[in-house]
């Protein structure tokens, strides 16, 4: 197998190259890049047949580099790798058709196992009576619901005298979403699902471990009467993982009439699971039936999203979180919105109060990641994850200043005192005077630790304050200024409009 390494990280790079030729000294590494550009170039000279990616590189990331490969219409398996454990990663990889999904740090099993795999893809899809014996049902399953390989009448053939499969009979798939928790429940869960399985009537299984997606999948075939199957698995499994289930799981279930359609049907299922958030997961959640769901419109909260934001302005921490939790219980209340929608108003919350965050506390809006936020909501199965997602806005909350990182005394002083006498007349005298140092050693030390002036400084902390005032008050303009200690209402619109690119009534107007 012809294997290329796109890894932004030389050690890595090296460690895995090593790694793949002792795993097995067939394996040839015909091409290595240090990011996604690279990548796709050094890929279309050398076509190997599989490419091993880290997600986040420079320049382009791994599931961009393979976006553009599939534009240019090369095709290779992939094994991407990350150190984010998001299911939004694996859901991406899902659609790009990649093979396999491999954590940071990566574990010897795990890779061997997920090179074997797309071995047996490869294998597969050369045609299955060429090396039929290194072939197994559940990598051929794994191959037609993740890896894309091709359902022709050879397989069919293959599947119907190799292990007896009706290619075109009944299919269920039932998907068990484990969580945040995969990682440290997953061998035990296997083991439980197992042996509920061992006592299942009248169908063949296989179970399918889907660790970057937290997820088991039992796929049930040669199956004769899907309804008592589905009730089974309602009235029978569900009741008995559910003994000993680890928190946040639940189960969808799908079906399909041919084994063509598996790939179809995964991404069926996919899209039941987002009703546990609506449903709680106390029942099996059936594709298309959840579908079907009478679900009221939602009235996005814009009373509640001002109140947040108005909460932040003011630096009111109990209200702000207070107000926090209540748009969380309108989104959720006592009737049914369908998940999309309130997924889709939580994204448009967060986006409202990053946007304030960004003008009033830059540091603080800076230091989260953003994107990340928005894809723990897109991807969201269950309502705790929603949950953790709108919560990370309590950390943009401005900490106290000597919680936050530890300055120089003196200049922490001095900060304190700009804080407090803002609205004043202050000089660098005036404070270098309040700290007993003179005004040349402040303006050094002040430099030195913030990177930035004293009368910067100075000037950034007013246009924050106003900001604040023209987002959440109803103030004048000339009100404003004075507040923040620019008596001259003209010289705090032209200070006002170099800090910021808008005069003040352009400011409200644009955040408002």
């Amino acid at each position: 197998m012809k294997i290329a390494i796109i890894e932004d990280e030389l050690r890595i790079r090296e460690g895995l190259a090593r790694l793949i030729r002792k795993i097995d000294s067939s394996y040839e590494i015909v091409g290595e890049a240090e990011d996604g550009l690279a990548g796709v170039r050094i890929i279309a000279r050398r076509r190997p047949e599989l490419v091993i990616t880290d997600v986040r590189m420079p320049d382009l990331d791994g599931l961009e580099m393979l976006s553009r490969l599939e534009e240019k219409s090369i095709k290779v398996k992939a094994i991407v790798l990350s150190a984010y454990s998001d299911f939004s990663y694996a859901r991406q990889a899902i659609k790009l058709g990649v093979s396999e999904y491999l954590l940071k740090p990566i574990n010897v099993g795990d890779l061997t196992r997920a090179l074997k795999r797309v071995e047996q893809q490869i294998a597969l899809e050369r045609g299955p009576r060429r090396k039929e014996e290194g072939l197994t049902l559940e990598g051929v399953l794994y191959s037609l619901i993740l890896g894309g390989a091709r359902v022709d009448e050879d397989l069919r053939s293959f599947l119907t005298q190799r292990w007896s499969v009706k290619t075109e009979g009944c299919f269920a798939l039932a998907a068990i979403h484990v969580g945040s928790s995969y990682e440290s429940e997953a061998k035990g869960l296997l083991k439980r699902v197992q042996s509920i399985l061992a006592k299942a009537p009248g169908f063949e299984h296989r179970l399918l471990e889907l660790a970057g997606a937290r997820m088991l999948v039992v796929i049930a075939f040669n199956v004769d009467d899907e309804g008592a199957l589905r009730d089974w698995f309602a009235g029978s499994f569900l009741p008995r993982l559910k003994e000993a289930r680890p928190k946040g799981i639940c189960v969808g279930w799908a079906s399909c009439g041919d084994i063509a359609r598996l790939r179809d049907t995964m991404q069926e299922l996919d899209a039941c699971l987002d009703w546990n958030i609506v449903l709680g997961g106390k029942d099996l959640l059936v594709w298309p039936d959840v579908n079907r769901k009478s679900a009221v419109p939602l009235a996005y909260p814009i009373a509640i999203e001002s109140s947040v934001r108005s909460a932040f302005c003011a630096h009111d921490r109990e209200r702000y979180e207070a107000a926090i939790g209540e748009f969380m219980r309108s989104l959720r209340g006592d009737k049914v919105y369908a998940p999309k929608e309130i997924k889709s108003a939580l994204v448009r919350f967060v986006w409202s109060v990053l946007n304030a965050a960004r003008e009033i506390e830059y540091e603080s809006y800076a230091s989260l990641d953003q994107q990340k936020i928005l894809e723990r909501i897109t991807f969201a199965v269950t309502w705790p994850e929603l949950e953790e997602a709108a919560n990370i806005l309590l950390q943009l909350f401005p900490r106290d200043e000597g919680e936050a990182q530890v300055d120089d005394s003196i200049v922490r002083r001095a900060k304190n005192l700009v804080r407090e006498l803002y609205s004043q007349g202050i000089s660098l005298k005036e404070v270098a005077l309040k700290v007993s140092v003179t005004s040349e050693y402040l303006s050094a030390q002040f430099h030195r630790t913030t990177g930035v002036t004293f009368s910067s400084y100075v000037r950034d902390y007013r246009v924050q304050k106003a900001k604040e005032l023209l987002i959440g008050t109803n103030l004048k303009l000339h009100s404003v200024g004075e507040q923040v200690g620019y008596g001259d209402a003209k010289y705090f619109c032209r200070v006002f409009k170099e800090a910021t690119g808008l005069n003040p009534s352009e400011y409200r107007k644009a955040n408002r």
